[in-house]
């Protein structure tokens, strides 16, 4: 699709919006524990993924230039349509930061587009985990960033533009400490780790798949941006019914999975599921009658892992889904985000949540969580805003 056609879908498409309410100013008092998840979406090596769309797996390429420790070449997930941009100053800076800009300028229209559901004149922010190590090329990256948005009617309601900061966990980076930020964020995470310098990276930290031995991570790149709503504490989760409410996430560390058991790996996982996703007791006649409070004690309708591919994770993740939640299937129900389109690093950050996202309705509920590291866990529960009010309502309503 064009950039032209892009730009008159923004005026043709027809979306139902939510209640129009008057512009809200930068604030500093939201929760940090909560977050409104509203939309997503990705370009990856598969292709798009937006609600309702989640292309088939990529097949990795082998790279022309690229080699792995054993002497093969490998195999990488690059972005095959990505947009071209005229940037020679940004290529003479940093030939990564130019790439990270192509991938960033070909989706942002699409990102936009997003922001029709939401009531007229919602102020944003636009958070941007990339890792641009030169100060030039990440404030050029940013300006174009902004000049884009500019262009078109979204550009009066834009806050700041600015580098989130390190860490994976979207309560920390969506955070507004004691300048504010405004109500609506949107949070893109872009990465490009086909180069010698990331490969080496990866190598070093054992996690590179190489053709001589099985499992590991394929090299790949990817942009993905979340739609979020930073939520005041007279927001209810319970007073949406689109979109899916963020819990805070979980986060433990341990020794070395290598250095495990299998058992003690799993039995740690399922504790801390029951932790982040614990089943509801009934706590009257009726409630065991009818099961209790069915919005807590479901179980996820998809899992979203990060990186099942390294050694020993599909093991630990179906041992403690099996005994969790007997009637998931990690197979059917589950989506991996390395097995999809390669590891993409800061893309990595965002683009479970979009997957999650995509593949569930407001209804359901999801589960992500990240497996890639040796020495730590950490597991979000995405809860669907319309059965969470649905839930919430009386039973004579409900009827």
């Amino acid at each position: 699709m064009s950039r032209a056609s892009i730009f008159d879908l923004l005026h043709q498409r027809q979306v139902v919006s939510e209640p129009v309410e008057a512009p809200v100013e930068t604030r500093c008092d939201y929760l940090p524990d909560r977050l409104r998840l509203i939309d997503g979406l990705a370009l990856t090596a598969a292709g798009f993924i937006r609600s309702g769309e989640i292309p088939e797996p990529a097949t990795p390429e082998l790279s022309s230039s690229l080699y792995g420790a054993d002497g093969y070449r490998l195999l990488v997930h690059r972005v095959g349509d990505a947009m071209s941009v005229n940037e020679p100053r940004l290529g003479r800076l940093d030939a990564k930061a130019l790439r990270l800009h192509q991938l960033i300028q070909t989706v942002v229209i699409e990102a936009l587009m997003m922001l029709e559901a939401l009531p007229e004149e919602s102020h944003f922010d636009v958070l941007l985990s990339a890792p641009l190590r030169a100060g030039e090329a990440a404030e050029l990256v940013q300006s174009r960033l902004r000049d884009a948005i500019a262009e078109t009617q979204y550009g009066a309601c834009l806050g700041e533009v600015r580098l989130a900061p390190e860490g994976a966990d979207p309560h920390a980076t969506l955070d507004v400490g004691e300048q504010g930020g405004m109500p609506y964020v949107l949070w893109i995470g872009v990465d490009s780790l086909i180069n010698d310098s990331d490969v080496g990276s990866l190598r070093y930290r054992d996690l590179l798949a190489r053709a001589s031995r099985g499992g590991g991570l394929y090299p790949g790149e990817a942009v993905a941006v979340l739609l979020l709503q930073r939520l005041t504490p007279a927001q209810e989760p319970t007073a949406f019914d689109s979109g899916w409410y963020l819990e805070a996430g979980i986060r433990r560390e341990h020794a070395p999975r290598a250095t495990r058991r299998d058992h003690d790996k799993r039995q740690a996982l399922i504790a801390l599921l029951d932790e982040l996703w614990p089943a509801a007791e009934p706590s009257s006649e009726a409630e065991e009658q009818t099961g209790g409070d069915e919005t807590a004690s479901a179980a996820p309708s998809r899992l979203v892992i990060d990186a099942l591919g390294l050694p020993g994770r599909a093991v630990e993740l179906g041992g403690a889904v099996v005994e969790r939640w007997p009637d998931l299937d990690t197979v059917d129900d589950g989506l991996g985000v390395d097995a999809l389109c390669g590891w993409s690093g800061e893309a990595t950050r965002v683009l479970p949540f979009v997957l999650a996202a995509a593949a569930c309705t407001p209804e359901q509920h999801a589960l992500v969580l990240t497996l890639h590291a040796e020495q730590s866990t950490q597991a979000w529960a995405l809860k669907g805003c319309a059965a969470l009010a649905a839930a919430a309502q009386p039973a004579e309503v409900q009827s």
